[in-house]
């Protein structure tokens, strides 16, 4: 967050400001020659007009520089009513220079508004003079007021503290659901058959995502459809994978299938593609949906990942003609406004995305593997390593791993687990099957053969 100014350090700039102040006097109105004096009544009945008056010459004064040398200003900035950092300025520096400050000592990525105790918001003022806005002291406080998203400080660190137990559903069960829950800490997995309406009408066109020991499930097509070709729907819901209690909740603004999700902690589902640029927004907490912002490009299926606890990538996915996209996006989750654009990476060994998925998996605190998907025996594809040590010019590179991924995948993301595992639960068929990464980056996969044995 960078150093704050000790103390003793703004005692001395203070002191020797204030003998600046004493040696310009002379060209400075007298406010004191204004204060109540009890023995002189006339005085005492003009003060405040007086006091007006000489403060809106001093404010013009400054304006103009006539007659003023400009003194300094120590700012105390404050977050949520904590002193964070101080910094000392020239009264003549435009307001801009406070924010430029701001950016240096706070998160890069992170939008705020500086305002003042009057209430003013100083990001419509950056043209004007400190000194303006702040026209008669040597100290000034401005509070620091967060804009973005209410995202988690450390997005890897609260998969892995609140993930218990990750599921996925089983489809084909006639007018049933299955549920698939994989016990993290247990490495076990159980199922059960699930008899409601409400999920009857979700398949394999919807979209799933995992958050919190909380399996969400939202759109796909209609199956009243007959028309033979996809009905999206706008249905939204929940399965609390501990008490399998099933909610209802709100719908989708946007109809959609082969779309994604992706729970950010610690109380946002993004939701992506299905034939729109628009992206949703579903606020957990407040169990509010809303268009969040537009991307440059229809991305069905595509990956969705955050990094530097900052920034949503979205990888590749399938065009609305159903040929494979090989861009990336990505957008600010910190920012008031957020919007999309393209990630302009480059790459050493002619490293290039293919006509495939992808799934994510942190690798490291700047790198992701994103390993090559493929839906049958086979996988010709290649892992590819994304890095964005440098944010603004990231790189990618082949990774080649022991294994690769041949199964459908749903849920295109490896979630962090204990232990600095990931895990992910491939499309359940008639085997119950465990995708596990290690520390080094190594896929593993576990299969169980009776996981399944009540229910199929």
């Amino acid at each position: 967050m960078g150093g704050c100014w000790s103390a003793s350090r703004n005692e001395k700039v203070i002191t020797a400001n204030k003998k600046k102040r004493d040696e310009q006097k002379s060209t400075l109105p007298d406010l004191n020659s204004y204060k109540n004096d009890d023995n002189n009544k006339d005085n005492k009945d003009n003060k405040s007009a007086n006091n007006e008056s000489l403060i809106s010459q001093k404010i013009s004064k400054r304006n103009t520089n006539e007659n003023f040398t400009n003194p300094d200003i120590l700012i105390n900035y404050l977050y949520k009513g904590k002193s964070e950092f101080e910094q000392i300025f020239k009264t003549k520096d435009n307001i801009s220079n406070l924010f430029d400050i701001l950016l240096e000592k706070k998160s890069k990525y992170s939008e705020y508004d500086l305002i003042t105790s009057e209430n003013i918001n100083l990001s419509t003022k950056l043209n004007e003079k400190i000194g303006t806005i702040f026209p008669d002291t040597e100290n000034a406080e401005v509070t620091m007021e967060y804009l973005g998203l209410d995202i988690a400080s450390d997005i890897k660190e609260e998969y892995e503290k609140n993930f218990q137990v990750i599921g996925t559903i089983l489809f084909d069960l006639g007018e049933n659901i299955g549920i698939l829950i994989y016990n993290i800490k247990e490495n076990s997995f159980t199922a059960e058959i699930i008899k409601d309406k409400r999920l009857y009408k979700f398949n394999h066109l919807s979209s799933i995502c995992n958050g919190n020991n909380i399996l969400y499930i939202s759109g796909g097509d209609d199956k009243n459809n007959n028309s033979g070709k996809a009905k999206p729907i706008k249905d939204f819901c929940c399965i609390d994978l501990f008490s399998k209690n099933i909610e209802e909740l709100v719908n989708l603004k946007i109809a959609r299938c082969w779309h994604s999700m992706l729970y950010v902690p610690k109380k946002y589902i993004f939701i992506i593609g299905g034939n729109t640029l628009d992206v949703e927004l579903f606020d957990i907490k407040k169990g509010e949906i809303s268009i969040d912002s537009k991307m440059n490009e229809i991305r069905n299926e595509c990956t969705l990942i955050v990094m530097n606890n900052s920034i949503l990538y979205a990888f590749c996915g399938i065009s609305p003609d159903g040929s494979f996209i090989t861009t990336v996006e990505k957008c600010n989750l910190r920012q008031k406004e957020r919007s999309w654009s393209y990630v302009n990476y480059s790459t050493a060994d002619n490293t290039l995305f293919e006509g495939c998925y992808y799934i994510s998996h942190f690798f490291s605190d700047t790198s992701l593997i994103l390993f090559a998907a493929n839906e049958g025996d086979k996988n010709e594809f290649s892992n590819i390593l994304f890095d964005i040590e440098d944010e603004e010019n990231p790189t990618i590179s082949y990774y080649e791993g022991e294994n690769k991924i041949i199964d459908v995948v749903p849920e295109k993301i490896f979630y962090p687990i204990e232990n600095n595992n990931a895990a992910m639960i491939p499309l359940i068929t008639t085997m119950a099957k465990i995708y596990l990464i290690d520390e080094n980056g190594k896929l593993n996969i576990e299969n169980y053969q009776n996981a399944l044995k009540d229910i199929v």
